[in-house]
């Protein structure tokens, strides 16, 4: 069985998808997954080790590019396409390939809906996990759908480590202290990781794309680290502390202990999936994540590493 799925964008919800997608890879033989991946964002895909094929989406990139990638779809013959997006481009994506199945979301905007079969959830007032708006894509197939639905990242590895003074079998803390909107970037980090450095014997990490001198005796890792190696950091930590952002997903992905950290979101909505067990979720009740004080953050981490040293 050969399935196209398209879904570009944003990477948190590839992270979603690729949930729902690596479900299929296991219960389906011989089933062969092809995606439709913004440009930058195939690392992710890669890591996975589920994406047979990649056809990459250049946002912006003009007519000539989006004729040429709608070109190649339809050189190959999927039994299954779907648009995981939502989106008028997606749709029509869907729409010119040679497949007789092709489903796509209820909720997709921009008359997305009216170029494929809908599935799922047609209503967005209802309070639901991002992810359980794309599980009845796996009982399409007829798959009754874990509850965890983990991913493993097989082909995620780091290959230079001395490169930034992180060692396999060294523990460490990971921070995210970054998001795509600043007013989901919990502002006190850097006093957090002051405060692990008295009180913890664990090196910290920390990691992103944002370079600056403000973390003080830390391995700073930022813009070091592949798309396709950062799952291989986030398995390989004690426990993550991160925002509302694509590797609180990824660490949610891979069952890591985790801290996320929320301010105008819903974690309902957007937070880690399920929402218990491994993830400890704190939600300012004034949703302004500033108001989230370094001691809550602290004791919630201090738990949890309590957990992880009676558990190994």
């Amino acid at each position: 069985m050969k399935v196209l799925i398209i879904k570009p964008s944003s990477l948190g919800d590839v992270v979603h998808s690729l949930r729902v997608a690596s479900l299929l890879a296991r219960e389906i033989p011989n089933i062969e997954i092809h995606w439709v991946i913004k440009s930058g964002l195939e690392g992710i895909l890669n890591a996975s080790g589920i994406v047979k094929r990649n056809y990459i989406f250049h946002r912006g990139g003009g007519f000539l590019k989006f004729l040429k990638l709608c070109h190649a779809i339809r050189e190959e013959k999927y039994d299954y396409v779907l648009d995981l997006q939502g989106l008028l481009r997606s749709a029509v994506l869907t729409k010119i390939t040679r497949s007789k199945k092709k489903y796509g979301r209820a909720d997709g905007r921009e008359f997305s809906t009216l170029f494929y079969n809908c599935i799922g959830m047609k209503s967005k007032k209802k309070l639901m996990h991002a992810i359980d708006r794309l599980v009845p894509f796996i009982e399409l197939f007829g798959i009754k759908s874990c509850k965890s639905l983990p991913l493993d990242f097989t082909e995620s590895h780091i290959y230079k480590e001395d490169s930034f003074s992180l060692r396999q079998n060294s523990p460490y803390i990971l921070i995210f202290p970054e998001s795509r909107r600043p007013e989901k970037e919990w502002p006190n980090f850097e006093d957090l990781v002051s405060l692990f450095n008295r009180k913890f014997n664990l090196n910290v990490v920390i990691a992103g794309s944002v370079r600056s001198d403000n973390f003080k005796n830390c391995i700073d890792v930022r813009g070091k680290v592949k798309l396709v190696e950062l799952p291989w950091l986030i398995k390989n930590s004690l426990i993550v502390i991160s925002n509302d952002s694509a590797p609180l997903h990824i660490a949610s992905s891979l069952c890591k202990p985790l801290v996320a950290l929320f301010g105008p979101t819903e974690h309902e909505r957007y937070g880690p999936y399920p929402q218990d067990g491994h993830a400890k979720v704190i939600a300012s009740p004034s949703r302004k994540i500033e108001d989230i004080s370094i001691e809550s953050v602290y004791r919630t981490i201090e738990t949890t590493l309590t957990e992880i040293k009676v558990q190994s």
